[in-house]
């Protein structure tokens, strides 16, 4: 069975989190370049060159070029810039948040972050004994070998004094905090920008904010949470390598600053599809705003259906399904997998809904664009499908409600498989259902019981989604986005879920589903609800 996030795209120079050594390192025989930090050839990707341009200072804008002095000394951008790095700065600002974040143990960064990854401790103190002070301290505590130091720079500077774009950039976001609150609605009254506690350079040399530096809500500000920005980065870098290098045929569904959250879109689809076996929706959204409170707010259920009868999109299927992120200023861009599902498509025009939260969400400018990219990989081409189930409350009465399901399948039908998309919502009852319950989906096709569906496990888990960051999820979320959840995270797609149904199924016959769900193998609970679509989808 496949995880939530399985099949999403993975980080190009690094995968996982950065725990093959020990974060605290006194070895000098560890390697500087070790397949990790070389150049981005020894990863396969195309090297990036640096670029001279001017530059901004806002999220997003081109990240011109800084040199930092530093306890080893100098550091320019432009003179070590491998077009395979990422850069993540923290900071510290005095006041009991910073005196909390900056006692925590800051060398737990290293295990978080990735390798590619370039951390840049600074700190906005007015005095300079002071600022060597803390970082001769720190760098002390957190006893370095010669092959992480390379990545971790102590800076003396100030951060609002530092030569070039990261001064200017932070002393112009400084300069607006004063006039920065925004309403956000609801009788909620208005809250201003926070400090840029951390904020990076990603790897396209674009200015991120950070954002939110807790573990979770009620948590303790830890430096550790400012190293999963870097996976981010990753993600967004290989998600762009590889559809740079992939031949498709892209129709884009939308692309417009909006406010608007549900659309109803028309697009040509090439006449024949028979030349197509790959269907991959790219979404990005971008937040243009410095105060986070601006963006788009909560963990909405997102997704884009097929519209059956044309404009009027009465009838209509779920295609594909991500989380909005919490307020999360800067870009987040995913692609999610749609190809067992090509049989809702058609040749020529189609009509799609698009819905990025319900309607009635406080209204919040983004620029989106979304597209469908049909390719060839050399798959079975999915040519039919039927929707079997959708979800509901998920109370005692659930399975009642999901009665068998009968269907016919192509006596041509040469392949089968069951396709599920499945996240639980909802906070009910003691086991906080269907969220951060473990619930779990039986299905059985002509009798023959199917492998069960499951979360991830670790439901609940302090940091199962910020793991998670390297397949999408945007960290540094102004909300509770850190902890795992059943089947999803916030700001992530809804991974499709696909079981082989084969050799269980008869062509040119009737044959039957059935569907249960359970709370751990029990009977459902009183509460919370199941958002699901159950598709039955063949070859031909």
């Amino acid at each position: 069975m496949l995880i939530a996030w399985m099949g999403l795209s993975m980080t190009a120079c690094t995968g996982d989190k950065d725990t093959t050594d020990t974060p605290v390192e006194t070895s000098d025989t560890a390697p500087t370049t070790d397949g990790v930090l070389a150049d981005c050839a020894t990863h396969e990707l195309p090297p990036r060159p640096f670029d001279e341009g001017a530059g901004g200072l806002l999220w997003g804008d081109l990240a011109a070029d800084f040199t930092v002095e530093t306890l080893d000394g100098p550091w320019t951008l432009s003179e070590e810039w491998t077009g395979c790095d990422s850069y993540v700065f923290v900071t510290y600002f005095e006041g009991g948040e910073g005196d909390a974040l900056w006692s925590s143990d800051a060398a737990e960064i290293l295990a978080t972050g990735p390798r590619n990854t370039h951390f840049f401790f600074v700190s906005e103190e007015g005095g300079r004994q002071a600022r060597l002070a803390r970082m001769e301290a720190l760098k002390e505590a957190m006893a370095l070998g010669p092959a992480r130091s390379e990545r971790v720079h102590f800076v003396t500077d100030r951060l609002t004094k530092i030569e070039g774009s990261v001064g200017e950039m932070a002393l112009d976001y400084m300069d607006y905090l004063p006039d920065s609150a925004v309403d956000i609605g609801a009788d909620r009254g208005s809250v201003g920008a926070p400090l840029p506690v951390f904020f990076g350079i990603d790897r396209e040399q674009r200015w991120d904010s950070g954002g939110y530096i807790y573990n979770f809500i009620g948590g303790s500000p830890l430096i550790e949470m400012a190293g999963y920005l870097a996976h981010f980065y990753n993600h967004k870098a290989e998600l762009q390598h590889r559809f740079d290098q992939e031949t498709a045929t892209e129709v884009v569904l939308l692309e417009d600053s909006v406010t608007d959250r549900v659309f109803v879109v028309q697009a040509e689809l090439p006449a024949d599809l028979s030349g197509f076996d790959t269907a991959e929706f790219d979404v990005g959204v971008f937040c243009p705003h410095r105060n986070p409170y601006a963006c788009s707010e909560w963990d909405r259920n997102a997704w884009i259906e097929v519209c059956l009868d044309g404009k009027k999109c009465a009838d209509r299927r779920e295609i594909v399904r991500w989380i909005t992120p919490y307020w999360r200023r800067g870009g987040r861009r995913w692609g999610m997998e749609a190809s067992p599902l090509m049989g809702l498509l058609s040749g020529g025009t189609n009509w799609f809904r698009i819905v990025m939260g319900p309607s009635w969400e406080r209204a919040t400018e983004r620029r989106a664009r979304v597209s469908l990219r049909l390719s060839n990989q050399g798959n079975d081409r999915a040519t039919g499908v039927v929707r079997a189930y959708t979800g509901g409350t998920f109370n005692a009465e659930y399975n009642d409600n999901h009665p068998p399901f009968d269907f016919d399948l192509p006596a041509s039908a040469t392949s089968a498989e069951l396709v599920v998309i499945v996240s639980g919502h909802g906070q009910e009852g003691t086991e906080n259902c269907a969220e951060w319950c473990d619930h779990r989906h039986q299905f059985t096709i002509n009798g023959v019981q199917l492998e069960e569906v499951r979360s991830q496990t670790g439901i609940g888990s302090t940091l199962g989604c910020a793991d998670a960051a390297q397949y999408g999820v945007s960290p540094g979320q102004y909300g509770n986005w850190a902890p795992q959840r059943a089947f999803w995270c916030p700001g992530l797609p809804v991974a499709p879920i696909r079981l082989d149904l084969t050799e269980h199924v008869t062509p040119g016959a009737s044959n039957q589903l059935t569907y249960s769900a359970s709370l751990r193998g029990t009977q459902p609970p009183a509460g919370g609800n199941i958002s699901l679509s159950v598709y039955v989808s063949w070859t031909e």
